[in-house]
């Protein structure tokens, strides 16, 4: 499991649904919730989570539809015979993705090179500190 820690910027209801944007490293992350959620507070400090297998990466310059980019290194890999386990710094933070062998192959990935981290508004789940 995925955890990036972050503050509150903004919270948006309409109907049953909730957008929070979260401020993570001076980005803003976007996370889309059904309603009711306990209230939250502006710089309220909470946790994002989300599966490895929701964090996706692409070529620095891609444009994307998706609405959580950020840019990460590979800080390591771990090769499985069906599937790489993906490693990623992201400041002081660290992420992981698994992706099946054959792609990582096709991608040539290495230690410290950066790619284009995203992860869909829908994917992160958010927990706060009492929690």
């Amino acid at each position: 499991m995925n955890i990036l820690k972050g503050k509150v910027c903004e919270v948006n209801y309409q109907d049953d649904l909730i957008l929070v944007k979260i401020n993570c490293e001076n980005e803003i992350f976007k996370v889309l919730m059904l309603a009711p959620f306990k209230e939250l507070t502006l710089d309220q400090e909470l946790q994002m989570l989300f599966k490895e297998h929701e964090l996706c990466f692409a070529s620095l310059n891609s444009n994307l539809s998706v609405e959580n980019s950020f840019k990460a290194k590979i800080s390591k890999i771990k090769e499985g015979k069906l599937l790489y386990h993906v490693f990623f710094k992201f400041h002081d933070q660290e992420l992981s993705s698994l992706i099946t062998k054959e792609k990582a192959l096709e991608l040539k990935l290495c230690q410290n090179q950066e790619w284009l981290c995203f992860i869909k508004a829908n994917d992160i789940i958010l927990r706060t500190n009492n929690a």
